[in-house]
């Protein structure tokens, strides 16, 4: 284990942190984005967009076409992740942590100054699309951050990485929130031909960008030693037919089907809370961060104490089991009080699994193949991210919210059938 273990678990807390911060600034003001660029009109790209949103439904109603470009746009950037995100992990297995992270923290910089000058959909979707392609970070630091942890530590590294996101998400999306209200052309006045009312929080994200960058480079030590090998740089994911191991082929299947049903309602939450509600974009920020709360409370504190004394596989079905009650109660209950409390146990059950299943993961692929395999799971989660935008988007407007959310429950149901199974059908193992 690297003799700067400890530091640089810290560092990337900290990197995970800023590349969560600047990721999510977007979240409370991406209703807003897509409602101003379709009220511009007049673009070739979000002609085409449009075209295929009526082709899903034949609907006219900006509602439902705002919807529909979310999530053609969400599936487009999930995508990007799954392909490139695999990718990033095994090139840092031979070619070392450190560049790789670099590389793409500077790809999440181009990508957010092209948010910053986006006058048109066409240059936000390409924005979308670098931003999406460089989408690795957080396979690599889970990768980096397994080199730097024992077995036993490894759920309490996890949780670092799982609280650095979490954090991310508290302060992310109320700065995009806040931000929004103020315009950067009244500061660079000379750049307001090109500038948008959303330019603040973009500018905001190149700053956070750049930090991440700085740590990288002075900061961060690397974790693995660079190494030659004659083996094809294939996709990971097409690999998954040699991989011996079958316990992490049901992990991957299994955590696919937990983000495909968590990640479709995460992104037509802030749709769910508008419509609804009338949650302005200060107030869907407000609730990430009492989401965030909970997930950095629980990675931060509770996986850190439990880790070594808990099995990786119970902790993903207590998980399960909270994301379960959870969805019970904002379908059955739906007052908003209790929705709340729906969204507290949802966090929840996130903030167990997504640790749980990155520790579960990597103590089961061999420790020269840590970024593949971290690779892998991501990738599983990114197609699950890639899917779930435009099905639960459809879902919702098709047959409304709450249905959309039943769809989430019944799947959660089923993987937490397949972890039982997976609990007394498997024992533990180790690295090889």
């Amino acid at each position: 284990m690297n003799q700067n273990s400890g530091k640089n678990r810290v560092i990337l807390f900290l990197i995970v942190f800023l590349d969560m911060m600047g990721f999510s600034i977007i979240f409370p003001i991406f209703p807003e984005i897509l409602q101003f660029f379709n009220s511009k009109g007049h673009d070739y790209t979000l002609d085409i967009f449009i075209k295929i949103a009526h082709y899903i439904t034949p609907s006219h109603d900006s509602k439902v076409i705002i919807v529909l470009l979310g999530g053609i746009s969400g599936s487009i950037y999930s995508f990007l992740q799954f392909v490139f995100a695999p990718l990033w992990g095994k090139i840092s297995d031979s070619e070392g942590r450190k560049p790789v992270l670099i590389f793409t923290s500077i790809g999440n910089l181009l990508g957010y100054i092209v948010w910053l000058f986006s006058g048109n959909f066409t240059m936000f979707v390409l924005s979308r699309i670098i931003t999406g392609s460089m989408g690795g970070n957080i396979s690599v630091a889970s990768a980096s951050m397994a080199d730097s942890t024992s077995i036993q530590d490894r759920a309490k590294g996890m949780g670092m990485i799982g609280a650095g996101i979490g954090l991310g998400f508290i302060f992310g999306p109320p700065i995009g929130g806040f931000l929004s209200k103020y315009e950067l052309s009244s500061v660079f006045y000379f750049l307001s031909p090109v500038l948008t009312k959303f330019s603040m929080s973009a500018f905001f994200s190149v700053l956070v960008a750049a930090m991440n960058i700085l740590l990288l480079i002075f900061l961060f030590h690397e974790t693995k030693e660079k190494i030659k090998t004659q083996t094809k740089k294939v996709h990971p994911l097409l690999e998954i037919n040699n991989i011996q191991n079958k316990k992490l082929i049901t992990i991957a299947l299994v955590y696919f089907l937990f983000m495909f049903s968590f990640s479709g309602f995460e992104f037509v939450l802030n749709f769910f809370l508008s419509e609804i509600y009338n949650f302005s974009p200060e107030n869907i920020g407000m609730t990430f961060v009492f989401i965030g709360i909970i997930i950095i409370f629980i990675q931060g504190g509770i996986i850190r104490r439990i880790s070594g004394k808990v099995s990786e596989i119970n902790i993903c079905i207590f998980g399960a089991i909270s994301l379960i009650i959870g969805f019970s109660i904002l379908i059955f209950i739906p007052v908003l009080s209790f929705v709340f409390f729906a969204f507290a146990l949802l966090a929840t059950g996130s903030a167990f699994l997504n640790p749980g299943f990155t520790s579960l993961a990597s103590i089961n692929a061999r420790l020269e193949e840590q970024g593949k395999s971290l690779g892998v799971i991501r990738s599983f989660g990114s197609l699950a991210r890639a899917i779930s935008p435009i099905t639960f988007c459809l879902i919702y407007f098709l047959n409304g919210a709450y249905f959309s959310f039943t769809v989430s429950f019944m799947i959660t149901i089923v993987f937490f059938v397949l972890l039982l199974v997976m609990r007394y059908k498997y024992t533990e193992q180790t690295n090889l």
